[in-house]
This record gives C-alpha cells, sequence and structure tokens, in this order.
C-alpha cells in the first residue's frame, strides 16, 4: 500500500466522539427543567413530512463545541447530533469570505470552482447543489464566487420554508444568484437540460446516513452526463453521521463515482472540531498548488485530498479501492 494510501486508510479509523458527546451535553443541559442555564435556544421548528421535526437552534457562544459556538443550527429533533445547516453572525461572515478556513465540509464544498477544467473553467459558472439543506453551502459558495449561479434542490419542503425564514436561501433568491427546487435532486438533475460545470451532492435520509444509490454506478453516470467538459462532481459520504455509518460506504461510493467518469477519483478526509467528513471529487488529479495561489481564501483546504485511479490490470467489477487503501470490508 503506498503512503497515500496509508494516510488516508489510517485517518479514516478515527472516531467522531468528543464534538457529538458535547452536543449530547448541550442539548441535556437545554432540556433540564431546573432552569439551568442552556447552550440551545429553539427558536423555530416545523414538523417533516419524513416523520422528524425540524428545529432551528440558536447555539450559546459559550458552548464548548467551538464547530457551532454561536451559530444557528438546523437540526432534527430525533437526531441533534447531525447538524443539517448552520450559519453564524447572521450570515455576514459566511458572506464576507471569512468562513473559509475553519475547516468544515460546507467550507471544502466552496472549492470546486477552483478544481473545474477547460470549458467548465471558463467564464460564469451553473453549480448544481443537491440536498440544499438550508443553504449553506450555497451562502459560502456565494460569498467566495462572483462568477457563480446555484440550482439547488431539495426534498423536504418543510427545511425549504425554515431556511427561507432564518438562513441565507431566501436573500440568495431574491439576488438571482440562487434557484430553488422542492423535490428529488436526483431525478430532478438528471432530467434537466441544464449542462453544469459543476455538482455538489450532500444528500442524507432522515437518520442522516448517506443514501445508497450513491453506492450505485449508474447514479454517477446519471449526474456525470449534466456536467460540461471538465466539469467535477464533489459528494458528501461522511461517515461519521448517524447510527451504523462505515467507512466501507464511504469507500463504495467512491468507487462508484470513479467507474461511472474516468476511472479515478479524489478523496478527502478531514475535520474541525472532531467532527470527520469524507469527500470525493470526479475528474483528473487536481493541481491544489494552484488552486491554493489562484484562491488564497482555499489554502489551508488544499491539503488532505488523496487522489486514485483505477489499477490497470483491476478487474471489472472489483473493489480495486478498497484492496488499494488496504481496508477490509469487514472491518471498515
Amino acid at each position: 500500500m503506498s503512503a497515500r494510501a496509508f494516510a488516508f486508510a489510517s485517518a479514516s479509523r478515527a472516531q467522531p466522539t468528543r464534538a457529538l458527546a458535547r452536543r449530547r451535553d448541550a442539548r441535556r443541559r437545554a432540556s433540564n427543567a431546573d432552569g439551568a442555564s442552556s447552550w440551545t435556544v429553539v427558536v423555530d421548528r416545523a414538523s417533516s413530512r419524513f416523520g422528524s421535526d425540524l428545529l432551528v437552534e440558536r447555539v450559546s457562544s459559550d458552548c464548548p463545541n467551538a464547530a457551532f459556538a454561536g451559530a444557528l443550527v438546523l437540526t432534527r429533533a430525533d437526531a441533534p447530533d447531525a447538524v443539517l445547516s448552520e450559519r453564524r453572525d447572521d450570515g455576514r461572515e459566511s458572506r464576507s469570505g471569512r468562513a473559509v478556513g475553519r475547516g468544515g465540509v460546507f467550507d471544502a464544498f466552496a472549492t470546486l470552482p477552483a478544481t473545474l477544467e477547460g470549458e467548465a473553467r471558463r467564464g460564469k459558472k451553473t453549480i448544481g447543489i443537491l440536498g440544499l439543506g438550508a443553504g449553506t453551502c450555497a451562502e459560502i459558495m456565494a460569498g467566495h464566487h462572483d462568477d457563480v449561479d446555484m440550482i439547488g434542490w431539495e426534498l423536504d419542503p418543510a427545511i425549504v420554508e425554515l431556511a427561507r425564514r432564518h438562513f441565507a436561501v431566501g436573500d440568495l433568491e431574491r439576488e438571482g444568484r440562487l434557484r430553488v427546487v422542492t423535490g428529488d435532486a436526483f431525478e430532478g438533475c438528471a432530467r434537466s437540460e441544464i449542462e453544469f460545470d459543476g455538482l455538489i451532492v450532500d444528500c442524507f435520509d432522515e437518520n442522516s446516513v448517506v443514501v445508497a444509490c450513491l453506492k450505485d454506478k449508474a447514479t454517477w453516470e446519471a449526474l456525470a452526463a449534466r456536467l460540461k467538459p471538465g466539469g467535477r462532481v464533489v459528494a458528501n459520504v461522511s461517515t461519521g453521521r448517524g447510527k451504523g455509518a462505515k467507512l466501507d460506504d464511504a469507500i463504495a461510493c467512491a468507487q462508484a463515482l470513479a467507474d461511472a467518469t474516468s476511472d479515478e477519483v479524489t478523496i478527502w478526509r478531514a475535520g474541525a472540531c472532531s467532527i470527520w467528513n469524507e469527500l470525493i471529487l470526479s475528474g483528473p488529479e487536481v493541481n491544489w498548488r494552484r488552486v491554493a495561489d489562484e484562491y488564497g481564501d482555499f489554502a489551508s483546504l488544499t491539503k488532505d485530498w488523496f487522489y486514485f485511479k483505477k489499477p490497470a490490470d483491476a478487474a471489472s467489477g472489483a473493489p480495486w479501492l478498497a484492496k488499494t487503501l488496504g481496508v477490509d470490508n469487514d472491518s471498515a
């Protein structure tokens, strides 16, 4: 196994326990009946048709979990550890560009336009967001790329309603930077007549587990067909969210993306405050030095990316990526 593969596989065995424990402690303190000071205050809620109440919460600035201290967050009442979206300082920090550098997955998504090649790299860009949530990714993207407009799909209309009331979605719509579509993101994108410069996939089920279709090569083929030459897909396949999350699911998603595109994939394994996420990026190896030079705000986010290419002797359908990583599916 190469040093690069070893580094990724070793990092992937880290457990996101500390931050999640802090969130659970915060929830317990917030629900105390004795009037003790809480770290979260519910400012709005909505019932989801998918069976879980959605909560918009303000996290106290003195919360020991630095990842969310002072933020407005969207969570599910029955899964408070999984933060669906966040916004800080009423959006001023994100829109001004200072959000990049915190190291979170939403910041990393914002590097996508800087990685594009060929036709997709030139001129004004259209980025599709599958799994818009409350628009955190879209807000940070708009704050750093004046030449990007977005289309965002969100399955849950209750999330869209809260996003327009409390997060940046309404502002972005009024500015013409974002068009919101309520419905199935994969079906909607595949049927779209738009040629996208890039696609961001951030889709999880009601238990905050990566949706199963991302392990299906056909899913990625349908999305890749909507890209301009030189375009890329980046997806969140985090194994650190929800019950039963496994590393082998992330690896299966990554290989499916590679097999559906150019037989290569780049994987990001990094985290802020012990909250680990994996991103997978399609296409040829990225010149990260160029990205850091041209987009100084993203310099800190150009690390921890690992590039893999399918071996020439790999049999069709064989789990070549897991083998390259030295990860046993039974123990991942």
